[in-house]
């Protein structure tokens, strides 16, 4: 089975303080996978209504990062821990092959409304030529038992449920006052199962997606979110809508659905606050995570709780000492 997975991680130069600590981290939780994709994004958001790029990422200060972001990927396909590379600029003519067979040719942009990645996700899905693809945003975190595939559980469940596209392990550590819960923020309606939950929303920053199923879907841009992109566009409000918006917007009315497992082997984490006192204990955050061990405080939520981390690590690292 393995090798017909391709293990897809997307970068960015707002991630090159952690990329090398966090990327070998996410292979190594993956030890079977043989097919590593890193796409590297080196595009600079264009203007939108609702972002100045001069502002947010100004030209010569995101050139260095990208410099920066090249020495880090050259180094990580140089070490062997990814085994293919990707560079995407905007240059790059694969944009239109991509605006043709995903976004039915309305738009290129490298980046959603409000700079969020757009043309890379799409890059990240295409690239692979096996049929399932994992894929996780570069600063994700994860926590898997030894021995255990999240990915090969979801797989076996996938493969026999037509309906489902996406599978993702836990969201979060698990709640131990009610284990039922996929987390304590689900805002969308989830079916329970046995073994696992099914909802509608298709988050871009980690899932495993069949990509035999995904044929049957594109191009993604169909029905009513032609109309409400032609409208974004032309009556210039917030435009191009981010990926995930479009998978659901299009994915949802036809009953498509992402499956959660609940097996507590495997969960996620997502850093969001990633200031000096996260890249102080990176390191070692990294290490309690991969044995499973996590502030109760951090419960049931899948966004960082930074502050609890903290208190939690030198609290571990004092009772070592």
């Amino acid at each position: 089975m393995s090798n017909d997975i391709t293990l897809q991680i997307n970068v960015s130069p707002g991630d090159i303080k952690y990329a090398e600590l966090t990327i070998p981290a996410i292979v190594n939780q993956h030890p079977d996978i043989k097919n590593i994709l890193l796409v590297a994004d080196c595009c600079r958001p264009q203007k939108t209504k609702i972002l100045d790029p001069d502002v947010r990422f100004p030209k010569i200060e995101f050139e260095k990062k990208v410099e920066v972001l090249i020495e880090i990927c050259d180094r990580l396909l140089k070490n062997g821990v990814v085994t293919d590379l990707y560079y995407f600029y905007p240059e790059d003519p694969y944009r239109q092959i991509l605006a043709k067979k995903y976004l039915r040719g309305l738009y290129d942009c490298t980046h959603g409304a409000g700079g969020m990645v757009n043309m890379g996700y799409w890059i990240g899905w295409d690239l692979p030529k096996t049929r399932y693809i994992l894929h996780y945003d570069a600063d994700i975190l994860i926590y898997q038992s030894p021995g255990f595939s999240w990915v090969d559980e979801v797989i076996g469940y996938m493969n026999n449920l037509d309906h489902v596209l996406m599978g993702v392990p836990r969201l979060c550590p698990p709640i131990k006052t009610n284990h039922s819960l996929t987390s304590l923020h689900e805002e969308r309606p989830t079916a329970e199962f046995e073994n696992y939950w099914l909802n509608d929303w298709y988050s871009t920053r980690h899932f495993l997606i069949d990509k035999e199923k995904l044929n049957k879907y594109l191009p993604v841009v169909q029905g009513k979110v032609i109309l409400e992109l032609l409208a974004r566009k032309y009556l210039n409000r917030a435009f191009p809508l981010d990926p995930e918006i479009i998978f659901f917007r299009t994915l949802s009315p036809k009953g498509v659905k992402r499956l959660i497992l609940k097996s507590d082997k495997a969960w996620l984490l997502h850093p969001v606050d990633k200031s000096e006192n996260f890249m102080n204990i990176l390191p070692r955050l990294i290490q309690q995570i991969s044995e499973g061990n996590t502030p109760d405080e951090q419960r049931g939520y899948e966004n960082m709780k930074l502050n609890s981390w903290v208190n939690f690590i030198e609290e571990k690292t004092a009772t070592q000492q």
